[in-house]
């Protein structure tokens, strides 16, 4: 009797299991810069420097998500701090993105090596200092190959974040440092590695495409595809630094859908002003892991466009990251200048035909999450969900 009891037991928590999931909501940020003149907005009377200010419109948001992951386009060499062409920000840029909510770094960038080795080795030193993981350059090939791809398990979830560039500017990589290179023999072996590493979703971050291009190119859309025939399970972009298309559906044709491809989020905070350049998206993932019977997908994708505004806020003059569509509606309570309207206005409309224009044949598309001034309230989406035959 109790043999069969015990079998009775274990059928029932099977059938319990079968209708649990555990989620996980990730959040994915562009290129985070550091151009002099936000240097010199953060800069203060005590030779100290303060970023916070520009998270403050966003940060809510960012903290909602389980995992947020931004690209660091800087490295933190130290003093003498420097912006465009061969970069160096304080600490306190990382600092106050952390604070923010950002709890992993990329690094590899065409920027990361702008002060040679030692500007490497102080960036992952200053990282890890504010205990902020990172990944995709390192101080040699002993440390790569231990935390490349970077495991990172989270409500039941097993991540593997791979991240690559297409180069460094033409600067060389000093000896015995690392930067991962878009190579397709070590990106096979990193990818074989997430696997053997007992990875449930992998995704990779990747520096490609051509800066200032609103659309991805064939060699971007390319590299997407062959990552994800040969296991990688999503793609996310940057470099260009403007929006570019994203898609749901990068093979075609074949049985796994969808297949989230984000060619360039844009920037996240810079002082470039050029149409198209002065803002960017985040983008909202939620995976989903069954056991019985085992499944992992993604159920839900969504980007929040954001603008930055260079401008004064209750005195203050800084950089600040607004969520584009809100600050539209509602220019004064982010004391956003009249001049300034029209250059917002005109990043929001552009950005938001582009991505409605990536809508798959059958309508479906990534979701417009509206970040609304006060709180998190219902979800308001523009375009749609999934093929309806396939909604979760």
């Amino acid at each position: 009797m109790k043999l069969k009891h015990i079998a009775l037991s274990v059928a029932l928590l099977a059938l319990c299991s079968a209708g649990q999931a555990q989620r996980l909501k990730l959040l994915f940020a562009g290129d985070l810069m550091g151009h002099m003149p936000q240097h010199n907005a953060a800069l203060q009377a005590d030779g100290s420097y303060d970023y916070a200010p520009c998270f403050r419109y966003v940060k809510d948001y960012i903290q909602s998500a389980d995992l947020a992951i931004v690209n660091l386009e800087v490295p933190l060499a130290g003093k003498p701090y420097s912006g465009y062409p061969q970069f160096s920000s304080p600490d306190a840029l990382a600092e106050a993105a952390r604070k923010a909510g950002f709890d992993i770094m990329t690094t590899a960038n065409n920027h990361c090596v702008d002060r040679g080795g030692k500007g490497l080795e102080r960036t992952l030193r200053a990282l890890d200092s504010l205990n902020i993981p990172h990944l995709g350059t390192y101080r040699d090939r002993a440390q790569h190959d231990a935390a490349h791809p970077l495991m990172v398990e989270r409500n039941g979830i097993r991540l593997a974040l791979l991240c690559y560039t297409y180069g460094t500017n033409g600067i060389e990589v000093p000896k015995p440092n690392v930067v991962n290179f878009i190579d397709t023999t070590e990106m096979l072996r990193d990818l074989r590695t997430a696997d053997e590493r007992g990875a449930d979703f992998v995704i990779t971050l990747i520096h490609w495409g051509i800066e200032y291009q609103t659309h991805s190119n064939r060699e971007q859309e390319e590299m997407a595809r062959w990552l994800l025939e040969h296991g990688c399970d999503a793609v996310i972009g940057g470099h260009p630094h403007v929006v570019q298309n994203f898609t749901i559906d990068a093979i075609p044709g074949n049985a796994r859908y969808p297949e989230v491809v984000i060619y360039s989020m844009g920037n996240l905070v810079s002082n470039q002003r050029d149409v198209n350049c002065d803002g960017g998206i985040m983008v909202e993932m939620e995976l989903e892991k069954r056991l019985y019977p085992p499944t992992m997908r993604v159920t839900t994708c969504r980007y929040m466009p954001y603008w930055v505004h260079r401008g004064t806020v209750d005195s203050l003059y800084q950089y600040y990251i607004v969520p584009s569509t809100d600050a539209v509606e509602y220019p004064e309570y982010y004391q956003i200048e009249e001049g300034l309207l029209e250059a917002l206005r005109t990043f929001d409309r552009n950005t938001r035909q582009r991505l409605h224009a990536c809508a798959l044949p059958d309508g479906s598309n990534i979701y417009e999450h509206r970040h609304y001034r006060h709180g998190m309230p219902p979800v308001k989406t523009r375009g749609y969900c999934w093929r309806e035959a396939l909604a979760w």
